[in-house]
This record gives structure tokens, sequence and C-alpha cells, in this order.
């Protein structure tokens, strides 16, 4: 399914997939991601891949903020919104980037499909373009609509704007919940069942849940 030529005979028998088009693969995630994911797979350059790592750092930042209540610890938003936007990006590429390794070393060591990292890397940040667009597009009204208090308790935002408050929360929580829908998809290009390849990325969501628990623990320790 993956081989481009025929090992017996050496002729092709399928079409080269030398680059991956940005939307039209984030188009197809949507529309039927098992075709986006054989196309992802299929492809001789990974291309965009820590651009959308970089795009879902902001909104992994932004729930380590809110986790420490970073709005009752003196920062003021101001100092927050240069964190998410500058310091955002630097977290996804940092972070995401360990995520796929530790994938990497469970997914060769039970699928044998021998999978580089790039391979790895691209089913991930395709399979979480759903927190990217809730990071470029949910996380600004956010921002916009509820200021310090995302990240506060005094008052909080549901008590501010509590319509506003939970509908986009509920869009966060839509994204995260079909991200983790998303990722075992990437695993049927190798005759993986959904169940095993949900149970094969748990480990990469206990590190990400871990990660970002650990940075909102030690967040209260950091003066700027």
């Amino acid at each position: 399914m993956l081989d481009l030529r025929c090992h017996a005979c050496g002729a092709f028998i399928r079409d080269r997939v030398p680059t991956l088009n940005l939307f039209s693969a984030l188009w197809g995630i949507f529309e039927s991601p098992s075709k986006a994911f054989l196309r992802i797979a299929r492809s001789e350059q990974k291309n965009y891949v820590h651009l959308l790592f970089a795009l879902q750092g902001p909104l992994l930042l932004a729930i380590v903020l809110s986790a420490a209540r970073a709005g009752d610890l003196g920062y003021p938003f101001g100092i927050l919104l240069l964190l998410i936007g500058a310091a955002g990006p630097l977290l996804g590429l940092m972070l995401l980037p360990l995520g796929v390794l530790l994938t990497r070393f469970i997914l060769r060591r039970t699928v044998q499909a021998g999978l580089r990292y790039r391979d790895v890397a691209a089913f991930i940040a395709y399979g979480l373009s759903p927190l990217m667009w809730a990071s470029v597009i949910v996380l600004p009204l956010q921002l916009g609509l509820f200021g310090l208090t995302l990240f506060s308790t005094n008052p909080p935002g549901w008590q501010v704007q509590p319509l506003p408050f939970w509908m986009l929360t509920s869009l966060d929580g839509i994204a995260i919940a079909w991200s983790g829908l998303l990722l075992p998809r990437s695993l049927a290009v190798y005759n993986v069942p959904f169940g095993r390849s949900m149970l094969l990325y748990l480990p990469f969501w206990g590190y990400l849940i871990g990660c970002t628990s650990g940075f909102a623990l030690l967040l209260p320790a950091i003066r700027f």
C-alpha cells in the first residue's frame, strides 16, 4: 500500500506524492481521515510538520497558564499575552517533537513497520490539527473576550460571561476529543485496528498531560 514500485518487476504501482499541500491535507483530515493519512504516509516530504507544532503550542501554553491560575499570581495580562504569542510556539516545537520520539519508540517495537521520526511526526502534527484550529481561531476569541479572567478565579471567566465562556471552552474540548479520535486513524495505514491504535497513543497523551500539569505546578514558583 505504501510501496512506490513493485519489488518483483520495478514498475510503478501508485502515484508519487513528492510533497503535501497544507490546506488540502488539513481539509482531507476533516473530510476523510483515512485517505488523508494514507497520502501523508506516502508523501516523500512531510512538510509543514513543525509549523503545525508551532501553531499548536499557544493553546498548550494557554492551558498551562489557565490551570496554574496565572491571573491570580500577579502576572499582568500583557505578560501572559506575550508569553502565549512568543513562548507558545517554542513550547510546541519543544514539547511535541519529544512526544514524537516517545511514540516512535513505542510504535517501532509494536507495529514493526520501520517508522521514521518524520512519519510519526507527520501523523501527530496532522492528527492534532483540531488543536491547531482551536489555537488560531478559538484562543484569540477567548483572549479578546475574557482577558485576564481567562486565567483567574477572581472573578472567573464563567461568572463574567458564562455563555461565551462555556461555548468556547466546549469548542476546545471538542478539539481535544477530536484529536484523540484522529490520531489512532493514522495507524490504519499499517493495518493496526482502531482500538489497539488508541492504546498505542495513550503514552503520548499521558506525556502531554504530565508535561502541561508539571509546568502548571511549577509556574507559581516563577516570577518575571
